[in-house]
């Protein structure tokens, strides 16, 4: 398209804005002439180019095509303003009534069917007008059925059972004991065979008081093993570790019989022990943090 033709169909388009601002102000059959000028000039510009230049020029096509556009929402603004445009049943049905009149009691519907055909025909199209549409079929929702979710069965808190723990604790018992043994058997063999050591000076821990109670307990089982003697010597209490001979002799014996000690022991007689063996630290080195490992886990 030349720039002259360009030029051409841009003052259409103005003309075309012109006529909306008079939209306002006019009156309708002004506006419906100014509009069927601006065709009649869009449409002999459009003749004036060859048929051979039609469907190549799309930019001239636009062109028309929109001043047609703004042709027809020209016409539909003043349409809405003119009052004559309302439309009235009353009217259409008085009309209707007088052209098919009434004779003998029939009505002459074929003289109304006559005036509306020669009103029809067919209208007149441009190819250019029809477009190019893009099919977008409609998407296809597909419903996903949710999977059911396995609700988890609460087990609880896993807890070992009370035997297990129960055996792993009178292990834990007997390495603590069997500790105390070999500790005993040395400070004995460092006293000469077959010496024994005061009880109360065995038991004291001069740091703390109520370690000395737990030492006095963990004796005490030793003492009703038969691994350890209790003896009173010049009317003082001794222990050692009992001898083969004793246990070989215990073994023959047999007796089922227990023999029970019953010794004081309070806070007035830890500090005398403490003063009475000039005391610094414990003569056993317990480990009375052990805990059983089953019981953390």
């Amino acid at each position: 398209m030349t720039t002259e033709r360009r030029k051409r169909y841009q003052k259409l388009i103005d003309q075309g804005r012109d006529i909306a601002l008079r939209t306002q102000t006019e009156n309708a059959v002004d506006i419906f002439q100014s509009v069927s000028s601006l065709l009649e000039s869009n449409e002999t510009l459009m003749q004036e180019c060859s048929r051979k230049d039609r469907p190549e020029n799309a930019s001239e096509i636009s062109l028309n095509v929109q001043i047609v556009k703004m042709s027809h929402e020209l016409v539909s603004a003043a349409m809405q303003k003119s009052e004559s445009s309302q439309f009235c049943d009353a009217e259409l049905t008085t009309a209707i009534m007088t052209m098919i009149g009434s004779t003998d009691g029939q009505q002459n519907w074929h003289l109304f069917g006559k005036t509306g055909i020669t009103a029809f025909c067919m209208s007149k199209h441009t190819p250019s007008l029809f477009g190019t549409f893009d099919f977008n079929p409609a998407p296809v929702e597909n419903t996903v059925k949710e999977r059911r979710r396995r609700e988890r069965v609460e087990l609880g808190e896993a807890r070992k059972p009370t035997t297990v723990h129960k055996l792993n604790q009178e292990e834990t018992d007997a390495r603590k004991l069997q500790d105390i043994l070999e500790q005993l058997k040395l400070i004995c063999e460092k006293k000469g065979p077959k010496s024994a050591i005061a009880y109360y000076e065995l038991i004291t821990d001069p740091t703390d008081f109520m370690n000395t109670i737990d030492t006095a307990f963990q004796i005490s089982f030793l003492i009703q093993k038969g691994v350890v003697v209790l003896e009173t010597v010049d009317g003082a209490p001794f222990v050692r570790p009992t001898s083969e001979a004793e246990k070989q002799h215990a073994r023959n014996i047999q007796n089922d019989e227990n023999v029970q000690a019953i010794l004081s022991f309070n806070y007035a007689k830890w500090q005398e022990s403490i003063n009475r063996y000039g005391l610094k630290r414990p003569m056993l080195r317990i480990d009375r943090d052990i805990i059983d490992s089953s019981a953390l886990a």
